[in-house]
């Protein structure tokens, strides 16, 4: 069963997104759906390259919204984050987590009432590598067989699993992305 509550993230989500102009042109899922095989992508990559998050201190659950973040000031917090966090496998799992649930918020989907915790086959495990989880996450997003939610739900579980698998507190890593997003550029300078 998820540990993230996917109706709250995916809210918070979209609404930062909105006020980025990422949905300003009324772009297709299928659009979004290939920017998260990007950052599927660029998290095999950070793999290559032994780009791990370097967590300074564990912070409490439920204090992520601190002003305190990594120990220090508020001020600090973007430098830290991209000195110690971003362009690792955390961040980019974060960012693949984001994109989906951005589209779970965009289409109003509630997860309460269409639960997707059990209704998927676990299609990453420790026995793979870590390209081949990411294929496996993949395929989720690129299976035009299912529906659009559940490519995005299957992805999102496959997401998890992994994380849980590999040590990664996904949830501290979206909540920090979302973080540092709030205070990025227009489309984070981007032309999409």
């Amino acid at each position: 069963m998820s540990r993230l509550n996917y109706n709250q993230l995916a809210a918070e989500i979209h609404a930062n997104s909105l006020q980025h102009g990422w949905w300003e042109s009324n772009p297709s899922a299928e659009h979004f759906l290939t920017l998260v095989v990007c950052e599927l992508a660029e998290a095999v990559e950070a793999d290559r390259k032994n780009k791990r998050a370097k967590r300074p201190n564990p912070i409490p659950a439920g204090t992520w919204r601190s002003h305190q973040v990594f120990d220090i000031a508020y001020a600090h917090f973007k430098d830290t984050f991209n000195a110690c966090i971003k362009d690792t496998v955390e961040d980019e799992l974060a960012d693949a987590a984001i994109r989906l649930l951005d589209i779970a918020g965009a289409y109003n989907w509630d997860f309460n009432h269409n639960p997707i915790a059990g209704s998927y086959a676990n299609m990453v495990s420790p026995a793979y590598s870590f390209t081949e989880n990411i294929g496996a996450i993949m395929f989720c997003v690129t299976n035009r067989g299912v529906t659009t939610y559940h490519r995005v739900a299957c992805a999102l579980v496959q997401i998890e699993w992994l994380a849980d698998q590999l040590g990664i507190d996904l949830e501290w890593h979206i909540r920090h992305k979302m973080l540092y997003n709030t205070s990025r550029p227009y489309k984070h300078g981007k032309a999409y």
